[in-house]
């Protein structure tokens, strides 16, 4: 089975100059996690440990209760499918 990827390799990505903001926001709480939440604490907590596919599945792995058991079948089923990828945060 053909595994795809979101990650960069060796790629500078900066703010789109049309961009509305002028600086960086932590994403709003809401009552529960965001998507948008769970990846900026797994990423603020631990800067550059985690790939684009790391932080992606590990998310989506939280948001569907995916046991520790099943993550590696199911990492394996998720990146079987082309993604667009798309900012993180």
């Amino acid at each position: 089975m053909k595994l795809h990827t979101t990650n960069y390799v060796n790629t500078f990505i900066e703010v789109a100059e049309d961009c509305p903001v002028s600086q960086a926001q932590v994403p709003p709480e809401k009552k529960e996690k965001t998507l948008a939440n769970l990846q900026y604490e797994k990423i603020s907590r631990n800067p550059y440990v985690y790939s684009s596919d790391d932080i992606i599945f590990e998310c989506y792995a939280i948001k569907n209760d995916i046991s520790e058991n099943e993550k590696q079948k199911e990492r394996e089923k998720f990146f079987s499918k082309g993604r667009v990828s798309a900012p993180l945060l």
